[in-house]
């Protein structure tokens, strides 16, 4: 039986409280275990602010996030689509099974025209983006102007600014961003659209974005967390 009993921590982050847990497990066992605890995979503009807000430290170690990264075989673009929106419509549980069989979750055929239109309106609205296939490097001197690092690590709806991670990893001796996919050639050699799902690396380790790699079956950690809006002096609204 999965224990998915953890001890949650708190902390105070700007306007924030932070209910926090950090889980060692399979993504899915992961995921299920925050669930329980009315917490949710961290996505990577709350990491972000997380580690520029966190004097401790505590928020540093890489993370799995809640970002899906979505290999479009119709276009050939590898696409970042937030808050788990595709997972959600597939079982979490059949991605780990794949990668645990060192394979990419190919989208199942019935299941592929709702992750199309999901993934083309999203993109219509501006919610979900594109990368670029491969290595890409980004200057952090440009990292709140730069659409994919931009995107990626703002929230409009918690005040998170991208430039504001940007410029503490600036601080911590950092001249850009790594981010990897995986390569067009590899995408293309796969039988149908993929799923993976961002992961993000931090000074513990280095720094880097990851959205390649078979890596979500093994005991990877994850922050699961709830950010509650708190008022001057520390009252709740």
């Amino acid at each position: 039986m999965i224990n998915l009993e953890m001890q949650v921590n708190k902390t105070q982050a700007g306007l924030y409280t932070i209910a926090y847990v950090r889980k060692e497990a399979p993504l899915d066992v992961q995921e299920a275990a925050f669930a329980v605890h009315g917490l949710h995979t961290v996505s990577p503009a709350q990491l972000g602010f997380l580690r520029a807000q966190e004097p401790k430290g505590t928020f540093n170690p890489y993370s799995r996030t809640n970002a899906d990264v979505f290999y479009d075989d119709r276009t050939n673009q590898v696409v970042i689509v937030p808050n788990e929106a595709i997972s959600k419509q597939i079982s979490i549980t059949n991605l780990v099974n794949a990668h645990r069989q060192c394979k990419e979750y190919i989208i199942p055929q019935d299941q592929r025209d709702l992750v199309y239109a999901m993934v083309d309106e999203m993109l219509r609205k501006g919610t979900a983006f594109t990368a670029s296939h491969g290595e890409i490097d980004i200057p952090i001197s440009e990292f709140g102007q730069v659409e994919l690092t931009s995107s990626l690590f703002s929230d409009g709806n918690l005040g998170i600014k991208a430039q504001d991670y940007g410029d503490w990893q600036k601080e911590q001796g950092r001249a850009s961003q790594s981010m990897y996919f995986d390569g067009a050639n590899y995408a293309k050699s796969q039988k149908g659209p993929y799923l993976n799902r961002l992961r993000v690396c931090g000074p513990d380790v280095g720094f880097g974005v990851v959205g390649n790699g078979r890596l979500l079956d093994c005991d990877s950690g994850a922050f699961g967390v709830r950010f509650e809006k708190t008022a001057e002096g520390g009252a709740k609204k």
